[in-house]
């Protein structure tokens, strides 16, 4: 050591303390690259986690459409059903009242077949009573004879109303 310098004695040293710290270096770089890959696998498992998470959301969107849309559809029938069946109700009603109307209206005709063959049945009684009362044979001016008696008789019925009207008639 006799023949080392100053300046030796200083590389020596250098010399022999390089290599750790070379390897501390390679270390480090090593825990920083591994550091570095974890964090872009959790930027990543983030990044896959967020697509994940929208598409969840999409299909919740989906069927929450889909579910809206079925309650529209079912609201929308349950309407429909409705409706119907009101107008089912009020066809009903309606071919009811026609059925009644026309119930009616042939108990109307009825009755007034009725009251004219007993009208007519009166009338013949009377021209026959008529006919052999007066002796015309002559069915012309019998029934000539009855109209214009019928027209008499319309007359004075409707003036024995007036004078009834009236208070009884003359004073």
């Amino acid at each position: 050591m006799s023949d080392e310098k100053p300046g030796d004695t200083d590389r020596r040293g250098a010399e022999k303390e390089t290599p750790p710290i070379k390897d501390v270096g390679r270390k480090l770089r090593d825990a920083l690259k591994q550091q570095l890959a974890i964090i872009h696998e959790r930027v990543e498992a983030k990044k896959l986690a967020k697509l994940a998470l929208a598409e969840v959301r999409q299909l919740l969107a989906r069927e929450e459409e889909e579910e809206k849309l079925d309650l529209g559809r079912k609201d929308m029938t349950a309407r429909v059903k409705e409706r119907v069946s009101a107008r089912l109700k009020e066809e009903e009603e309606k071919m009811e009242k026609e059925e009644i109307e026309n119930a009616l209206e042939k108990l109307r005709k009825e009755k007034a077949k009725q009251q004219d063959e007993i009208n007519t049945e009166e009338g013949n009684d009377k021209k026959d009573s008529e006919k052999s009362k007066n002796g015309v044979e002559n069915e012309e001016g019998a029934g000539r004879k009855a109209q214009e008696e019928k027209g008499r008789g319309r007359k004075s019925g409707k003036e024995k109303r007036k004078k009834t009207k009236d208070g009884g008639g003359k004073k």
